[in-house]
């Protein structure tokens, strides 16, 4: 069962694709084949979980990889849109020392809030705002983790949250606690897909 957590010490590689709905179940199926076929081959892979985006118009990879000089790229594939592909780390998480166990079939959906550095030296600076962010989450009612990522590349944040439910999640949206913070973060990175609430349909 793959494990998100900080303590670990992993490295991950998130590769998100739009899809439009009628081929989402399709470029799934093609994902999952890439973690069997290809990458669980590789010397130093650790784990993959593929999730869908409850409406339809995304389909995430994640697979963890123990070091740097292991990991192997995800290609994209010939005939879908060409992905947001590239390599993480865990730089905070709440509750502190939290693990999220990741399974197909788990309780609770997965938000990727994704935010794209306008110039990767805006990293160092977003890294300190949603560390501050993340303690004004944390203890929200219904988020049972959050685990925030930062490319190596300077370019991508990523928090990968875990919520109870819908419900709680847009109590949270329409109220957020880290809004004295958000107008600074939009200044140094867009933000996509805030509302986009995923399931976890496969790991290895």
């Amino acid at each position: 069962m793959p494990i998100v957590s900080k303590a670990n010490g992993f490295l991950a590689e998130f590769v998100i694709f739009p899809v439009e709905p009628d081929q989402q179940a399709n470029l799934v199926e093609k994902a999952v084949q890439n973690i069997e076929a290809v990458l669980r081959q590789k010397p130093g892979f650790v784990s993959g979980t593929v999730l869908r985006s409850r409406d339809g118009l995304r389909v995430t990879s994640y697979t963890q990889w123990a070091q740097q000089d292991a990991y192997v790229a995800t290609q994209p594939f010939t005939d879908v849109a060409v992905p947001d592909v590239h390599l993480y780390e865990i730089f905070a998480e709440a509750p502190e020392a939290s693990a999220l166990h990741l399974s197909s079939g788990m309780d609770g959906l997965i938000n990727f809030g994704i935010f794209k550095m306008k110039q990767p030296e805006n990293q160092t600076r977003f890294i300190e705002l949603f560390r501050e962010a993340l303690v004004m989450v944390s203890g929200q009612a219904g988020l049972l983790s959050t685990h925030a990522h930062r490319s190596l590349d300077g370019w991508r944040c990523i928090n990968f949250g875990h919520w109870q439910s819908l419900e709680a999640y847009a109590a949270m949206d329409a109220n957020r606690p880290f809004a004295p913070l958000f107008g600074e973060m939009l200044a140094l990175a867009n933000n996509e897909y805030q509302k986009t609430l995923h399931e976890v349909v496969f790991t290895t």
